[in-house]
């Protein structure tokens, strides 16, 4: 991971805001992420901060084929991945020529060990200079920083992979322990944990195996990704409400929703003149403004056995439906001991 060093893109012509932004993203670079900026750079290099700031937000728009360190190599992938060649027929496929043909269709460049498939300018410029900086990337759930003996400063890995491969597909995780030239995951040092709900850090408490940790922190990840944002509201509003501080529970939580009434507080106030209506109380008065209508509904939510949960998110419960344990206990908790971080 030495060759990439992308300090170069401080150096650009831009503000200081420009800049911050651009060092907080570099640090926690993954090892996908690396090699899709350094194609990006070489495709088209930053004449300022505002290119830069795009090549950063157009990193998951990269297609990256690995192990891919050639036209043969890249032949492979796309027998293995993506053809529908039958089995009888693949000791006939020219894999060069394969390759070849899968570049001209997806243009691209080699990197290191993948080749990178580069997403069209216009697919992916969101920031003009001008207007607000790009929103952050919320497509993750778990960042774990990883190291072993041939690479001790460690690389990054982000979950959950991209393109909603399964686990065992994905190709972040085998990117990585190419990177850090280690067989498995349990080989790996681990060196920092982030986690996207900050109430769920503490990671390396919670496990005493790394694999494990990024099968579940992938899992997780997967199933955010399918959720509309009204969804996302209720698994933070549920986090709260259960004062989860365990990822194995959040697992538990996000495939329970089903099991939490939710009232958002945009929704306070028709809910009050919902009630208020089946109470017979005539229209006129329900909008006149004498009703604090959402004062009072928080009233009868709470009556009803709701709770606030961060004051402007809204009101939750547990209903009657039952809740399924699959990965953690009812008294699930971070267990002491887990792993140290050095």
């Amino acid at each position: 991971m030495d060759k990439f060093n992308f300090n170069h893109l401080l150096q650009l012509r831009g503000s200081p805001q420009e800049q911050a932004w651009i060092k907080e993203h570099l640090e926690t670079l993954s090892v996908r992420e690396c090699h899709a900026l350094e194609a990006l750079n070489q495709f088209q290099p930053c004449e300022d901060m505002t290119d830069a700031i795009n090549h950063l937000c157009a990193l998951n728009s990269c297609g990256i084929c690995f192990p891919a360190r050639n036209y043969e190599e890249l032949g492979q992938f796309y027998l293995s991945h993506e053809s529908h060649i039958p089995e009888d027929a693949v000791p006939y496929v020219n894999l060069r020529k394969l390759g070849e043909l899968y570049g001209e269709d997806h243009p691209g460049t080699f990197i290191g060990v993948c080749y990178v498939c580069r997403p069209s300018r216009q697919t992916y410029r969101t920031y003009s200079g001008w207007n607000e900086f790009p929103s952050e990337d919320d497509s993750w759930s778990v960042k774990l920083k990883l190291a072993s003996p041939a690479v001790p400063e460690g690389v990054w890995l982000y979950l959950p992979g991209v393109f909603g491969l399964a686990f065992e597909d994905a190709v972040e995780p085998a990117m990585v322990l190419d990177a850090l030239q280690v067989q498995e995951l349990d080989a790996c040092t681990l060196l920092e944990t982030r986690c996207c709900f900050p109430e769920l850090n503490g990671l390396e408490r919670q496990y005493d195996s790394i694999k494990q940790m990024v099968i579940d922190g992938d899992t997780l990840g997967c199933h955010m990704g399918k959720m509309t944002r009204e969804d996302m509201e209720l698994f933070a509003a549920a986090l709260e409400y259960e004062d989860c501080r365990s990822l194995r529970f959040a697992l538990d939580i996000i495939q329970n929703l089903q099991c939490y009434d939710y009232i958002p507080s945009k929704s306070l106030k028709s809910f009050a003149e919902k009630h208020l209506r089946e109470e017979d109380v005539p229209e006129e008065l329900i909008q006149s403004g004498c009703i604090g209508l959402e004062g009072y509904a928080g009233e009868l939510l709470e009556t009803a056995g709701y709770t606030q949960v961060s004051g402007d998110i809204g009101y939750l419960r547990r209903n009657d439906q039952r809740f399924e344990y699959k990965y953690s206990t009812p008294e699930d908790q971070p267990h002491k001991g887990g792993m140290e971080m050095v």
